[in-house]
């Protein structure tokens, strides 16, 4: 799904959330978070197996310091910090994290949900996009 298919406005903080795209969508939201001006941390997942990691390899693609790796917390206040008008996660691979490693997927974006819910209160957006396991079929927007 691209945005203009999803009818989102990335300057939007009230449609900010975790967002299911197709395996081919990637090239199109790369396009869509430059025009729209905001910091893009493009992120594979290929290999990961735990939380530790995937946050690193979030950290590292967003250009932070390795110990915004540290927690969720201090990865969610290093994001923030070089990002007032917001930021776009785009990660590749997140099936596979989440065929090799169920639990830690799960967390993890359990985490990336719950730090969309809180850029929204904020009103700073904050969006995710992944391709989902193919069991997972709904809507997955958060509804902040």
């Amino acid at each position: 799904m691209t945005t203009r298919v999803l009818g989102i406005d990335l300057h939007d903080a009230g449609r900010d959330g975790v967002y299911r795209v197709d395996p081919d969508d990637p090239v199109t939201l790369v396009g869509d978070a430059q025009r729209a001006g905001l910091p893009l941390a493009r992120v594979d997942l290929d290999g990961c197996r735990d939380e530790v990691t995937a946050r690193r390899r979030i950290a590292t693609q967003a250009g932070l310091a390795t110990a915004a790796a540290e927690s969720w917390s201090d990865l969610d206040t290093a994001l923030r910090a070089g990002a007032e008008a917001g930021r776009v996660l785009l990660f590749d691979h997140a099936v596979a994290f989440c065929h090799a490693a169920p639990e830690a997927y799960a967390a993890s974006r359990r985490a990336l949900e719950s730090m969309a819910r809180d850029w929204h209160a904020r009103g700073v957006p904050f969006f995710v996009f992944m391709a989902f396991p193919d069991n997972e079929t709904g809507d997955a927007a958060v509804d902040a």
